[in-house]
């Protein structure tokens, strides 16, 4: 059975193309990195993009030798949040997702041997658009979608995505949560957006999903979080304390906090051995899967061998690196 990496970034040249014009419209466009690095960060990251990011995202050689490297055979390839485009609204908006998802859905029919993919969605035009995008993108081979934290603020449990929700749930579609960098001042410089923003943007995200009723609305929902889930697992014991403790937290949930896991699976992102055997004891080797986010700099590099390092049992190993992925992606 294949190894497969479920969190990595491919990128759709003629939608960024069509984003380009949008963004030369406008004086200060809002994709997801401006104002979110000092100089020195946003430097950095167009050397990474010009020395092997752009290469790694759109050259299928390039994927192939890197997957062969990390001992991987096979990925579930998403569009990253820079390339969310949530920020271009309407009919242009939905054009370029379309075009986007398009091809992402014929780069994985040419390499069917290795890749699968996920679709980006117009969220920012509504929930209903959404589940038309997300229906239109599974019938094209897709398997579900990748979506940000929240959507213009907005937060993913608000009613004006529920339309999306449930055609998630009637389609079986598995739903990517990846955090776009937390709005939060204090979290600009020292790449904090990236490597303390991110977990603590996907912890709120799911936890309000818990404590809204989202998995009781639509108890069928697979949702992977990136990152490890960010702090979720780490805070799960606080969270279901005050489920234990305060009135305000049940009103919407009639199980504990740590009851709606089962409809969560977490990527093994921790960069810390110590820390993936903890995550598999805390929510279980059937809701851990292998994912590296590739090809960015806080990828988890070398993930097949960290997962096998990391004191499991070869039971857990396996459903890491192989049946649940392949479980998710109907293989």
């Amino acid at each position: 059975m294949s190894n497969i990496d479920m969190h990595h970034h491919i990128y759709i040249q003629e939608a960024e193309d069509l984003a380009k014009v949008e963004r030369e419209k406008r004086p200060q466009h809002a994709d997801s990195f401006e104002g979110f690095f000092p100089e020195v960060s946003s430097k950095h990251n167009a050397k990474l993009t010009k020395e092997k990011w752009g290469e790694q995202l759109l050259s299928l050689q390039r994927k192939l030798s890197d997957m062969k490297s990390d001992k991987l055979d096979m990925a579930l390839v998403s569009p990253p949040p820079p390339t969310f485009y949530y920020w271009i609204g309407g009919t242009k908006g939905k054009e370029i997702i379309e075009l986007q998802n398009n091809g992402t859905a014929d780069f994985c029919k040419n390499n069917s041997a290795q890749f699968r993919g996920l679709a980006n969605l117009p969220l920012q035009n509504g929930g209903v658009d959404a589940a038309k995008e997300l229906e239109r993108s599974m019938s094209n081979g897709l398997l579900g979608c990748i979506i940000s934290d929240r959507i213009a603020g907005q937060a993913l449990d608000e009613p004006q995505f529920d339309a999306f929700w449930e055609a998630a749930e009637k389609l079986g579609a598995l739903v990517f949560i990846h955090p776009d960098f937390a709005d939060y001042k204090p979290l600009f410089p020292f790449y904090m957006a990236n490597c303390v923003g991110n977990p603590l943007s996907t912890t709120v995200a799911a936890t309000r999903l818990i404590l809204s009723g989202h998995f009781e609305r639509y108890p069928n929902l697979k949702v992977l979080l990136a990152h490890a889930g960010g702090n979720l697992p780490w805070a799960i014991g606080r969270i279901q304390h005050a489920w234990e403790q305060r009135p305000e937290t049940k009103v919407h949930t009639p199980h504990p906090p740590r009851h709606y896991f089962k409809n969560l699976y977490f990527d093994v992102i921790t960069f810390n051995p110590t820390g993936l055997k903890w995550l598999v004891q805390e929510v279980g080797s059937e809701h851990v899967i292998c994912g590296t986010d590739y090809p960015y700099d806080m990828m988890q590099e070398n993930v097949v061998d960290f997962v096998e390092n990391a004191g499991l049992s070869s039971e857990e190993e396996d459903n890491i690196l192989r049946k649940v992925p392949a479980k998710l992606l109907g293989l």
